[in-house]
């Protein structure tokens, strides 16, 4: 119960300590399926598959236009976002999975020239702070995964450990058990032991009665 309790109490520390880890974002050229174009990488701490891409997907819904989902490379086109005014725009992400973990790249076309802070600094704004968010939430989601797995192989340890006293016990009551019955046995030996003496007296009585009436027997003519 007490492992249960520090695991709640960690629960509700989340945010925190992902964000003592750090979600990093970094300007990069990184390669789309149409070329190589400038991006915004979020690295995800914690970060999991499945998450990440459930969460990217729902991401890329919320900038408008139709979503095209290709392996890992999202596309939108003709997004629309609140901060952009009335600029249509193409968007980009990519899901980048290596041994250091998982990044997400997300790239826009703002027609012809792909966004970069110095050019579009009021639109990367609203990119950078997406990307910002997404990347918390995810790394907070992988967390909060891997503690719901480690709660479960927990119960099942400590199902185990219950298992195990409860055979310790039970042990421990056939030992008290067979002691009792080592010390009526022990009783019982005892008393035949005394049954056995006085049995064997009676028996070398016997015995001395019946060779003397033998001899007596032989006397007689």
């Amino acid at each position: 119960m007490r492992l249960f309790r520090l695991f709640i109490g960690f629960l509700v520390l989340l945010p925190a300590f992902v964000s003592a880890q750090e979600v990093k974002l970094k300007d990069e050229s990184v390669r789309f399926s149409n070329g190589s174009h400038h991006a915004i990488v979020t690295e995800i701490p914690f970060a999991k598959r499945d998450i990440v891409a459930k969460q990217l997907k729902s991401e890329m819904k919320g900038w408008g236009g139709k979503l095209i989902i290709a392996g890992d490379e999202y596309q939108v086109l003709q997004g629309k976002l609140k901060g952009f005014g009335d600029k249509r725009f193409d968007g980009y992400a990519r899901i980048i999975e290596s041994a250091d973990g998982i990044q997400v790249a997300f790239a826009v076309d703002m027609g012809g020239k792909f966004m970069t802070n110095s050019e579009h600094p009021a639109e990367y704004r609203v990119i950078h702070d997406r990307a910002s968010k997404f990347g918390s939430k995810s790394a907070n989601l992988g967390i909060k995964a891997n503690v719901a797995a480690d709660k479960k192989s927990l119960k099942s340890l400590e199902k185990q450990e219950k298992e195990i006293e409860k055979s310790i016990e039970d042990s421990n009551k056939d030992i008290a058990d067979y002691q009792k019955k080592i010390k009526e046995a022990q009783k019982n030996i005892e008393t035949k032991n005394g049954e056995l003496s006085a049995k064997q007296e009676e028996i070398k009585k016997q015995n001395l009665q019946l060779s003397d009436n033998r001899k007596k027997a032989k006397k007689i003519k």
